[in-house]
Formats: structure tokens, C-alpha cells, sequence
């Protein structure tokens, strides 16, 4: 009786593996698939994405003085922004930490 009840388990335990298992790999590929899709902002939207949500006038003088990469329509004049290209230029503007800066002087000096 104690083989019984232990296949029966072994069972089931072997189909809620197999559907955690399918769940996963779904969840994963559409998490993939989801990441290969780029997503474009409209003014309103970049604002609302950026962490420092800057004001209107903010990002048009950055489009201006073309600080930040934008595309723009050329049937609507409206502004677009590409998110794949905005987090590039937020990473593109990290600032070296006091202990990176000073491992930086060192090796410099040191090849001097």
C-alpha cells in the first residue's frame, strides 16, 4: 500500500513539475521577446520614463543643443524617442566614484 500511495505522489509531483517547468519557459521566451521589442516615447512619455522627469522646456533645449538622441516626423514635426536609445545616452552619463577617480590617478601616475 505504502509503493502505492509513494508512485501516486511521485506522479503527480512529476506533472506539477513538468507545468512549473512549461510555465517557465513561457514566462522566460516572453520576457525575451518582449525585451527584443523596442518602445517608442512621445514627449509626455520620455518625461514620465526619465528619472528626473524634467519639464517640457527641459527636453526641447536638450533636442535643441542635441544632447539627447530624438527622432522626428517629418510629416508631424513631433517628437520621438526611441527607449533603447535613451537608456544608452542615462548609462553614457555615469560619473565616476571618488575611489574610481582615485584608482584612475594612481595608474596614471604610476605610468609616468
Amino acid at each position: 500500500m505504502a509503493i502505492e500511495i509513494l508512485n501516486i505522489t511521485v506522479e503527480k509531483l512529476n506533472l506539477l513539475l513538468d507545468e512549473k517547468v512549461d510555465k517557465i519557459i513561457y514566462a522566460l521566451t516572453s520576457k525575451n521577446k518582449r525585451l527584443e521589442e523596442d518602445e517608442w516615447f512621445d514627449l509626455k512619455g520620455l518625461i514620465e520614463y526619465l528619472p528626473n522627469k524634467p519639464r517640457p522646456q527641459t527636453v526641447y533645449d536638450w533636442v535643441h543643443k542635441k544632447i539627447i538622441p530624438y527622432h522626428k516626423s517629418e510629416q508631424t514635426k513631433a517628437l520621438k524617442f526611441l527607449k533603447s536609445e535613451i537608456d544608452q545616452w542615462i548609462k553614457s552619463g555615469r560619473r565616476k566614484t571618488q575611489s574610481e577617480k582615485r584608482i584612475l590617478a594612481n595608474n596614471y601616475l604610476k605610468s609616468k
